[in-house]
């Protein structure tokens, strides 16, 4: 039976297909420290699963200009097939090396899973349901983290590591059913646009200025967001000596401000709430936070009841700021909604990895302040550039 796109039921497909990278990353967490002994492998190549997994899930997002040729649903169907015979591959693995193959081909998979969704969105909606649509998906997206690390400690408990990688295969194989009996093609395709799109991006992208300029507003802010990411277990746990209990708590609070903040820019699209009242207002004041969190931070400040509040407030303004961002940018491109996609979400993974690498330079100098600092840096700059893109003459909307 079809699922209407303006159902409940579409918008929770899409979540979980946007989903997969981070339920893959998440879910398998807990298992890495196995892998060494179980696997006969060492620790370097059990981490490399990680990030191979990374590798693949950056190519995968190349799959967005290639659906701008061959339509979204033959590219998301061998997406999810690839994902889904990756993760029974994975539970099948009998070394560290064949595993991080595995992980490999499944990251391509997700990724190509992650930006169709997100392009199938501006397929079939426009203005301010597409925005809406968008932050509805972002939200579905934003309880993945909260739930994936708890689920993969209990799956591991129970069944082994294998078994982790076993549901991520039949969560392929369950999605393959739904796409395949459930779905229609979004993108009826158009000659001229087929042989105008080339299948790993479109030099139009580049010459679109505003495209560029929102497309690196969007990743300077998801940024700031990644800095936290990466760096808040090595401080909260490592350098602040908080047990993981309290670590899994914050966490569970940031992200659950990030959900917030995306359910607050859906009702307020559905409410004709223009993308660029929302955004000015939350990107202003994810700078003003990130700056004092950094500011406070470096002045030896480490109480809970000061930093929480101002992560919470950070979290909460990208949870607004990222689905308008990213639908402006998409929306200037239409035509090619793929390969824009493809370039947004490439140009976050870029952005998240040199936050995360900043961190790591900055830990050793900084201790604590080398989440916040990165952060304020990245979050000013996304100021900067959408102040760049609105400047006098601008047409966005």
């Amino acid at each position: 039976m079809p699922i209407a796109p303006k159902s409940f039921a579409f918008t929770v497909v899409l979540g979980v297909l946007a989903a997969l990278p981070v339920l893959s990353i998440d879910i398998s967490a807990p298992t890495l420290a196995l892998l060494p002994q179980q696997l006969g492998t060492s620790a370097t190549l059990a981490s490399m699963t990680l990030t191979l997994f990374m590798v693949g899930f950056a190519l995968g997002q190349l799959s967005g200009g290639l659906s701008d040729r061959l339509g979204r649903r033959p590219v998301l169907l061998a997406g999810l097939a690839c994902y889904t015979l990756a993760g029974i591959a994975c539970t099948l693995a009998e070394s560290g090396g064949a595993l991080a193959l595995f992980r490999l081909i499944q990251g391509a998979g997700a990724g190509a899973c992650s930006v169709l969704a997100f392009t199938m969105v501006q397929d079939l909606f426009e203005g301010d349901d597409a925005r809406s649509k968008r932050s509805y998906v972002t939200v579905i997206f934003g309880a993945v983290p909260i739930l994936a690390p708890a689920l993969g400690s209990v799956l591991t408990n129970l069944a082994g590591w294998r078994s982790v990688h076993g549901v991520l295969g039949a969560a392929g194989g369950a999605l393959l059913a739904v796409i395949w009996f459930g779905v229609a093609e979004s993108r009826p395709i158009r000659p001229e646009v087929a042989v105008a799109t080339h299948p790993v991006g479109d030099a139009r992208l580049r010459d679109d200025p505003r495209f560029v300029g929102i497309a690196l507003a969007n990743a300077l802010s998801y940024g700031a967001i990644f800095a936290y990411i990466a760096g808040s277990p090595i401080v909260i746990i490592g350098q602040m000596g908080l047990s993981s209990g309290i670590f899994a708590g914050v966490f569970a609070c940031t992200a659950s401000a990030l959900i917030a903040g995306a359910w607050t820019s859906g009702r307020l699209s559905r409410r004709n709430v223009t993308a660029t009242a929302l955004l000015n207002p939350a990107l202003l004041v994810a700078a003003a936070a990130t700056v004092t969190l950094a500011g406070v931070s470096l002045c030896g400040v480490t109480l809970g009841v000061v930093l929480i509040p101002l992560l919470l407030v950070t979290m909460f303004t990208r949870g607004i700021a990222a689905p308008n961002l990213q639908h402006l940018a998409i929306d200037r491109q239409r035509q090619r909604a793929g390969a824009a996609s493809a370039a947004v979400g490439i140009s976050q993974i870029l952005s998240g990895a040199l936050a995360s690498g900043a961190v790591a330079v900055l830990l050793p100098v900084l201790g604590p302040s080398a989440i916040a600092v990165p952060m304020a840096l990245l979050a000013a700059a996304a100021l900067i550039v959408w102040r760049w893109v609105r400047r006098p003459g601008a047409r966005l909307i």
